[in-house]
């Protein structure tokens, strides 16, 4: 990387750290409270995995909403989509259900290298948009670019670090707890579960 460029990935880490400050003081205290609690109201709550999942989706839906004028995500912009993306088996089957489209069974967890999908096309992206929006993964749905513009979201650039990140500490351990609860007992990349045909 020239000189250039690391001052202008330093120059948007900082933008983007800013970016989520500034998110994180306008987002609406009860959003905040919602996330807080989130993981210990499921934890004591007798309901499916299924169903606590949909209570997550439905926090970061909120989320997402009040992200928008935020972030430069947004229809069509899919850089994020040609990179890792861990989901559960829970996350896979509901896939397969709402595509009809057959998945591979997994015993284990699958670790691969933090790079080995960069630049691969997640097999539910059609022409540059997520064709299963409505049911995409807890990855997808938590994952927000705080900078102007999608230009180090590229998977040539996307793992450089150091960007701002949203945290959501309730609903990542409400998430890690239905992941560690699947037969599964983790993750695995969404191709390993859906490989190119």
């Amino acid at each position: 990387m020239d000189i250039d460029n690391k001052h202008d990935l330093e120059q948007a880490r900082v933008r983007s750290k800013a970016r989520v400050a500034d998110f994180l003081r306008a987002l609406d205290p009860v959003i905040d409270q919602r996330d807080d609690r989130i993981a210990t109201d499921l934890a004591h709550e007798n309901s499916s995995s299924r169903t606590k999942l949909r209570k997550i989706y439905a926090l970061l839906g909120d989320v997402s909403k009040a992200a928008a004028s935020h972030v430069p995500c947004g229809k069509g912009c899919s850089a994020c989509c040609k990179m890792n993306i861990s989901i559960t088996s829970l996350e896979a089957e509901r896939l397969a259900a709402v595509t009809g489209r057959r998945m591979v069974g997994l015993r284990h967890s699958v670790v691969q290298p933090e790079k080995k999908f960069s630049g691969v096309p997640c097999p539910f992206l059609v022409d540059d948009e997520c064709s299963v929006y409505e049911d995409r993964p807890y990855a997808c749905r938590a994952h927000f670019s705080f900078d102007v513009t999608s230009y180090w979201c590229q998977p040539e650039r996307a793992y450089e670090g150091g960007m701002g990140q949203l945290g959501l500490g309730g609903a990542n351990k409400a998430y890690l707890d239905i992941a560690t609860g699947t037969s599964m007992r983790g993750f695995a990349d969404i191709r390993d579960f859906f490989p190119a045909n």
